[in-house]
């Protein structure tokens, strides 16, 4: 889906970045948080299609995170970020999906850009 718009949750700029890059490579508007309150007052404003969130921040939880989300009525696409383990990531899932978010899917640190972009095109 070219022309989306992604809003990047991640405390590590590095990856921030690669993953905006990505989805600008990918033909996407995107936008980088690296706390959690800017992140949560973006997604009304800027209204974005898609949403990466890391499972690790300080201080909290992806999956927190989603819940916000979800409380809030955003239903852009979630695309869980994480150097956790498959198990945690899947639960991860399970977790989003069973809140009514729309999740494509996860992406394993590190990820190949391709991953990044297949997530993105994924209408899940």
């Amino acid at each position: 889906m070219a022309g989306g718009r992604l809003l990047i949750l991640d405390d590590d700029p590095t990856v921030g970045q690669i993953l905006l890059m990505s989805a600008q490579a990918s033909g996407f508007e995107a936008r980088l948080c690296l706390e959690v309150q800017p992140f949560l007052e973006a997604l009304g404003p800027w209204m974005p299609t898609h949403l990466a969130i890391d499972l690790t921040l300080p201080g909290t939880t992806g999956i927190a995170v989603m819940r916000r989300v979800a409380a809030a009525g955003c239903r852009a696409r979630i695309i869980i970020c994480s150097g956790a383990g498959a198990a945690e990531l899947d639960a991860a899932l399970l977790e989003a999906r069973s809140l009514g978010l729309p999740a494509p899917g996860v992406l394993a640190k590190p990820f190949r850009l391709a991953g990044v972009r297949e997530l993105l095109a994924d209408p899940r």
